[in-house]
């Protein structure tokens, strides 16, 4: 009787294992595949593209759309170059408002603040592209003093923006940022002021450190959606070489499988930022609610 439980007790063990692993297995197929068959459409020839009875799998490897797509995207002529550095820059400054906004937001009391938080909450449900005509005004026009500059083809509204916490999806961030400064305890902190310590001081020796993973989260976040970004980047900057304007006009030529090319161009420095920090991203996302 105790050998037919433990017989049970392990099968039972293998059918969970092998459900987990089948689930697993389907997941990882339902999200890779469509990168998988762009790889492999990016890796045919131009015989093959013509060849009606080749479906995926290529019959004759090529390197000549990679090569087309870097040379249309300008990946080393400074385009590539150039969109890396402004994503960065523009992500890393997302990350220090949000987190500035989410504290104040999260920990002290003035004039206005339920209202700014329900504020919060309406610009996540508006979406990007109502905002963009005003912005795009404002940033023509925009008055200096008594004189007026105009911004637009240069890289500064969209920095102006990110700094004052109205950067693309920067709703989201200061919101994360502050849920997760609302569940801290608030001891730390209030030791840190009996110290003598400042708030300035508190927030980056007490606040700070204890959330790093969901900083890097939102660099993650900010990252991808300013590297692909095409929508914003025809508004503010419609003459500036940036490689998500270039892949945008890629899908209206007839370019065979190039794009397929240009698209994990354009994925792959995403994917390598996500499997660096993939710890800190699945952390971070337990600490701040965002699987509920």
């Amino acid at each position: 009787m105790k050998d037919r439980k433990r017989i049970y007790a392990k099968l039972s063990k293998l059918l969970v294992v092998v459900l987990r692993l089948v689930l697993i297995v389907g997941l990882c197929y339902i999200i890779l595949k469509p990168l998988i068959q762009y790889f492999l459409y990016a890796c045919m020839s131009l015989e093959d593209y013509r060849d009606y009875t080749v479906s995926n799998i290529p019959k004759h490897w090529s390197l000549y759309n990679w090569k087309k797509a870097a040379e249309l995207l300008k990946l080393f002529d400074g385009a590539g170059a150039r969109s890396l550095l402004f994503a960065l820059s523009t992500a890393l400054l997302q990350m220090v408002s949000s987190m500035v906004i989410g504290y104040g937001l999260a920990r002290f009391q003035f004039p206005g603040k339920k209202i700014l938080t329900v504020m919060l909450f309406v610009v996540m449900l508006v979406p990007g592209t109502v905002l963009q005509l005003p912005e795009y005004f404002k940033f023509r026009y925009f008055g200096v003093g008594g004189a007026t500059v105009n911004l637009i083809n240069t890289l500064t509204p969209y920095y102006i923006l990110s700094l004052t916490g109205l950067g693309l999806k920067q709703a989201l961030y200061i919101f994360l940022m502050r849920t997760l400064f609302m569940q801290m305890p608030v001891d730390l902190e209030n030791a840190a002021y009996i110290d003598g310590a400042g708030v300035f001081r508190t927030f980056l020796s007490v606040a700070v450190p204890q959330c790093k993973s969901l900083m890097i989260t939102v660099f993650l976040f900010a990252f991808c959606w300013i590297w692909t970004d095409s929508s914003f980047a025809k508004a503010f900057y419609p003459d500036m070489s940036l490689v998500s304007s270039k892949l945008l006009s890629l899908s209206g030529t007839d370019l065979g499988n190039t794009l397929y090319a240009g698209i994990i161009m354009m994925v792959a420095p995403m994917l390598l930022l996500v499997i660096v920090c993939q710890k800190q991203l699945v952390k971070s996302i337990s600490m701040s609610g965002m699987a509920n």
